[in-house]
């Protein structure tokens, strides 16, 4: 299957994935990600809340300071509070998927199950093991997006300025969805004993595939976090009412969402195996 038509499968089977799961009775596993999303979104805004105290602390107590100690200490506490806010929010992609890596990988089998009838035995060692490559897999992808974006960024430096803007906004966003994407695609390659290094050959000739699993994945939780954060410019005065349904839809969407990939990898992956066999 060529790039597009891959990158169809995906999209397709998002929508197919949802009535499966629905007609299947698994929309239970929809509670996991949103109990999860919830604490993280809390955790954000608590550590956020924190850094404006004492970011008004230090504002206010600044002519008092009198000793360099209790200024760095002061400072130490606006970087670790801010540090967090940015750990919560916005890597909250990742961390979704590696805390619920178990829980991705039982509903990944579950629908192959499902399709096949072929069963799995699940033991506390294979959750173990799930959770380890989950996370390797994790931070392998953050750890190469974020090379990629600097050294992307750099270049795009040396542009002209009209080119720049669009091309340094775009670009960076689509290797993103590619990276998400593998992070899902791998909990089938992982049942199907490939090896992380396997399981990235495959995925890099199936870059349609990882695009479209991880651009839904990536927009909600983008969209969701762009209103939330400019709520106040983008809601104005009298318009709090429906940018507030706006941002609560945004934000049950982009919690459901990390169900929904898993999904449309799984039924994608057995699909695109079945024709690649033929």
């Amino acid at each position: 299957m060529n790039f597009f038509q891959l990158l169809f499968l995906g999209y397709k089977n998002y929508i197919k994935g949802t009535v499966f799961l629905f007609k299947n009775k698994l929309q239970w596993f929809f509670i996991f990600p949103i109990i999860l999303f919830g604490c993280i979104y809390w955790l954000g805004t608590y550590f956020k809340s924190l850094e404006f105290e004492v970011n008004a602390s230090l504002e206010q107590t600044s002519a008092q300071i009198s000793t360099i100690n209790e200024l760095i200490w002061t400072t130490l506490k606006m970087m670790f509070f801010d540090g967090m806010f940015i750990v919560f929010t916005q890597f909250t992609l990742y961390i979704v998927v590696v805390l619920l890596s178990p829980i991705l990988a039982m509903l990944s089998e579950k629908i192959e199950e499902i399709i096949t009838g072929e069963s799995y035995d699940y033991s506390f060692k294979m959750l173990i093991n799930d959770i380890k490559r989950g996370a390797i897999i994790a931070f392998r992808n953050l750890i190469w997006f974020y090379v990629f974006v600097g050294l992307f960024l750099g270049v795009v430096s040396l542009l002209n300025l009209s080119t720049k803007s669009f091309v340094a906004f775009a670009i960076p966003f689509i290797v993103g969805f590619y990276y998400y994407g593998f992070t899902f695609i791998d909990y089938v390659n992982e049942r199907r004993r490939m090896n992380i290094q396997q399981s990235i050959y495959f995925v890099s000739r199936h870059k349609g595939l990882a695009i479209s699993i991880g651009s839904v994945y990536s927009i909600f939780f983008l969209m969701y976090f762009y209103v939330d954060k400019n709520f106040n410019e983008i809601a104005g005065s009298g318009m709090q009412i429906g940018w507030t349904v706006v941002l609560i839809v945004l934000l049950i969407v982009a919690a459901l969402t990390p169900i929904l990939a898993i999904t449309s990898a799984t039924l994608s992956m057995n699909e695109l195996l079945k024709i690649e066999k033929k």
